[in-house]
């Protein structure tokens, strides 16, 4: 997942930078420093203990303490090692307040997460230091989505994803609560949680109104009557006039329109 993360930070022009954290954790700043958006990436392999909430929440806190405080002497707070790697000191008194944190949970079952869904959102609204988004997936998932975007050749990855999600059905099956590790599911994630992924929409043109909608289905015999009537007037003479061999005796006429007023049953 650390791979197609970087890809999509790269696309959108953001930069990793080197010796900041472990293994497990990346930071991220735009190439352009007048972009104060600044993340950083938290991978967590959850296989072992997914079921164990009590784990689970002692995982997603450790990189606020990593953050916050310094272990020893020698191993200064995440948040010093990322201010010391900016080159002014403008850039980095703003880190507090534009650096967001991506939590990747990998789960053998993503469904697992919702017995604890509470103590997730307790992370994510956390008010402390940055703003955090937990994005859980299934390596399955990642693997179909992975084949799927390598048939898209040279697109760029964010029309990629956009191309994946543009699919109705798949929609609906997601809010009905069903394939919730399909890869679309894994998608629409990245999109709720990638703060600066934008869902691109189709470009359509506004709908025909209406009235031109029934002009173009009225059969070419039915549209002068239609031409007549859309003016909400009844002109008995002009809709006469449309018949050449029609012939209707004044008081037929009459007898006809006497019933149209009243509701008289022929």
């Amino acid at each position: 997942m650390n791979e197609l993360i970087d890809k999509i930070f790269k696309s959108y022009k953001y930069i990793q930078v080197a010796d900041i954290g472990g293994t497990n954790l990346a930071f991220y700043k735009h190439e352009c420093a007048e972009i104060a958006n600044y993340f950083l990436i938290y991978t967590i392999d959850c296989r072992e203990f997914e079921e164990n909430e009590e784990q689970i929440k002692k995982a997603l806190e450790q990189l606020e303490k990593d953050y916050s405080k310094s272990t020893n002497f020698d191993n200064l707070a995440l948040k010093q090692k990322i201010i010391d790697s900016f080159n002014n000191i403008k850039e980095a008194s703003q880190i507090d307040k534009n650096t967001s944190a991506i939590y990747l949970l990998l789960f053998d079952n993503v469904e697992n997460l919702n017995s604890y869904r509470n103590t997730v959102y307790s992370i994510e609204e956390s008010p402390n230091y940055f703003k955090r988004y937990v994005l859980p997936y299934t390596q399955n998932q990642l693997n179909h989505l992975n084949d799927a975007l390598s048939q898209f050749g040279n697109r760029s990855i964010d029309d990629a994803l956009c191309q994946i999600v543009d699919n109705e059905d798949s929609y609906f099956t997601l809010v009905e609560g069903k394939d919730l590790e399909s890869t679309y599911g894994l998608v629409i994630r990245m999109f709720s949680k990638l703060p600066f992924l934008q869902y691109k929409f189709k470009t359509e043109l506004a709908p025909e109104p209406i009235e031109k909608r029934v002009e173009g289905n009225l059969k070419a015999e039915l549209i002068k009557y239609h031409n007549i009537l859309k003016d909400n007037t009844l002109n008995i003479e002009n809709i006469l006039s449309l018949e050449d061999d029609l012939k209707v005796k004044n008081d037929e006429l009459e007898k006809e329109i006497i019933k149209l007023l009243k509701g008289v049953k022929s």
